[in-house]
């Protein structure tokens, strides 16, 4: 009874290693014949018979350096083209249909003026920094829509057509950083529907966004799966980014910005860098509770952070204000006071206060400091007083240098005795005030004694006797009773 049973299984097993040696010879016969078709679509970019070229042809005598790799999981053949720095420029080639399999080409460091029309229903990253395009053609990359990443930075780009990338539905990732951009038509970015990754760093775009309708997205038609942008050093005054309930990760840093409440409230990471914010109070920034990482670095007028200023920040991870030189000041309660109260907890684990001016950090912080790990406090002038003993208590490091007082200056707090960490006798305001009174007091009681003693010692004017007439006044007053004692 088992024998037959065998005999079937191992027919059926034959049958599926018949069937999946089928398939791979057809999937080897076309990988095959596409690689046979590769090489035979010869083009001014690649050269696979590795013959040389004409050393007197525009192109230097060089070609691109073109690798043709198997792609896993399957092995297929793919092109990949790396023209990187070989001076290539319009007038060699203004487009051409790309071998077939090609995934990859990179026209980096080059001196395009305007950017190439390419085909090839493969492609998948393309990139043109470093050139000297000025414009984005209108349709420009409709043969090439299998695009995933387009890099476009470091050129001379001013303005985006609405038209300008039509086609690119499934780009994932656009670099238009270190341009000239001044005006992005309404929704030139409505075609890229899965859109995760936009960069859009150091152009110019505060004119922009100035306006009442700043919202990036209902302006420039950006989709709501966009997870990253990045708006560094574009001139922003103000930035509307509420609509993006998409937003993981957003940077501003380096701009004018002194207020940031337009954000979406799924934000993990926000950094806004050396904006000139003074004050980072309770309504600085929205209610956050999704936000894991907050970077604050180079700051050039904060001074402090204020009460409650990261009481709405929950799942806050990460806090980093390294370089902001003029802060001075993080208030006991600024994450509020339910943390003292121990009503609420914070999940803060690294906090950067490297060069900063903090002289100080009052003990109510260490309720808000229990999952706290690294403390960097480097450069920083600090007081090792009595004040900051409970710093020396805790359990995480914090890379700090004793500025006063004098004795301890240059030392490592982790290196300084306990019994050195003493505050001076602090005098209350009540005694000042009534050693002043009694300073006015003292100077009061030697003024009248002085003037007492000169009414002492002065000089009295001597009595004149004068005789009264008995045509006077004061004849009844003086003469008749001296007539009538006489009498």
């Amino acid at each position: 009874m088992d024998l037959p049973r065998k005999k079937s299984m191992s027919v059926i097993t034959f049958g599926k290693l018949c069937f999946l040696i089928n398939i791979l010879t057809a999937c080897a016969a076309v990988a095959q014949a596409e690689e046979n078709e590769t090489s035979a679509v010869m083009t001014k970019l690649c050269n696979f018979n590795n013959t040389l070229i004409d050393p007197t042809d525009e192109a230097d005598g060089k070609y691109c350096d073109c690798d043709v790799e198997n792609s896993p999981p399957w092995g297929i053949p793919v092109v990949v083209i790396n023209c990187q720095d070989l001076h290539l420029q319009n007038s060699i080639f203004q487009g051409e249909i790309l071998p077939q399999s090609t995934i990859r080409l990179e026209l980096s460091y080059n001196k395009f003026s305007s950017i190439p029309y390419f085909s090839g229903d493969k492609l998948k990253y393309l990139s043109l920094r470093n050139n000297k395009i000025t414009a984005v053609a209108d349709k420009n990359f409709v043969n090439i829509s299998s695009l995933v990443e387009l890099d476009l930075s470091e050129n001379e780009i001013e303005l985006i057509n609405s038209d300008a990338f039509v086609g690119l539905k499934i780009l994932r990732y656009l670099n238009l950083a270190e341009n000239e951009i001044k005006v992005i038509q309404p929704n030139a970015f409505s075609p890229f529907t899965h859109l995760e990754h936009l960069v859009l760093s150091h152009n110019p775009l505060g004119d922009l966004f100035k306006t009442s309708d700043n919202d990036i997205f209902l302006k420039l038609g950006v989709t709501p799966r966009l997870n990253i942008i990045e708006l560094e050093n574009c001139s922003l005054i103000q930035i509307d980014l509420s609509h993006g309930v998409g937003l993981d990760h957003i940077v501003l840093s380096s701009n004018q910005l002194t207020q940031v409440q337009k954000l979406p409230r799924a934000l993990s990471h926000l950094d806004i860098s050396n904006n000139p914010i003074r004050l980072m109070s309770a309504k600085f920034l929205p209610h956050l509770s999704n936000l894991q990482s907050l970077t604050m670095e180079d700051m050039p007028v904060l001074y402090k952070l204020d009460e409650y200023a990261l009481f709405g920040l929950p799942r806050l991870i990460y806090l980093n204000l390294q370089g902001s030189r003029n802060l001075t000041t993080i208030d006991a309660h600024v994450f509020g006071k339910n943390v003292i109260l121990n009503e609420t907890d914070t999940v803060l684990e690294e906090l950067i206060l490297k060069g900063t001016h903090i002289r100080t950090l009052n003990s109510s912080l260490k309720f808000a400091f229990e999952q706290l790990k690294t403390l960097d406090l480097t450069g920083t002038p600090l007081n090792c007083d009595c004040q900051i003993r409970w710093l020396k208590e805790a359990n995480f490091t914090t890379h700090a240098t004793c500025a006063k007082p004098a004795s301890l200056r240059g030392t490592e707090l982790s290196e300084v005795d306990m019994n050195k960490l003493q505050c001076k006798v602090e005098k209350s305001w009540i005694y000042t005030v009534f050693n002043v009174l009694l300073v006015i007091l003292l100077v009061v009681l030697v003024v009248a004694a002085v003037y007492l003693v000169y009414l002492a010692i002065r000089p009295r004017q001597p009595v004149q006797m004068r005789k009264v007439g008995a045509n006077s006044p004061y004849a009844r007053v003086t003469i008749e009773p001296n007539q009538a004692e006489n009498l």
